[in-house]
């Protein structure tokens, strides 16, 4: 049997799949961000509220948690208003932010 199309047919898949990896090396990959972080660090620069965070159970700064890859961040939690307890209220809290990587 001939296939008389069969060399452009080639020709063409082979054109059509290295087009397709070279693209796909310079694409640069961007990591996926954490919506409820981002909002929360949002929140925590803009207003006057006072916030605390926590990476892995252990308090720490704005910077620091700005600091954490995203791709290393397991979840993320955000207490506000009736989540948060009394003595947080106290002192004028509005926002706790526990930050928990995978190890």
């Amino acid at each position: 049997m001939k296939f008389p199309n069969l060399k452009p047919f080639a020709i063409t898949v082979f054109t059509l799949g290295a087009m397709t990896f070279a693209n796909a090396q310079q694409a640069e990959t961007k990591t996926q961000e954490n919506s409820l972080l981002v909002a929360a660090l949002k929140k925590a620069e803009e207003s006057a509220s006072k916030s605390i965070f926590y990476i892995d159970k252990e308090e720490s700064s704005i910077e620091a948690v700005k600091k954490v890859p995203y791709e290393n961040i397991k979840n993320v939690m955000v207490l506000t208003d009736d989540k948060i307890k009394k003595k947080f209220q106290e002192k004028g809290i509005t926002q706790i932010v526990m930050v928990n990587t995978k190890k």
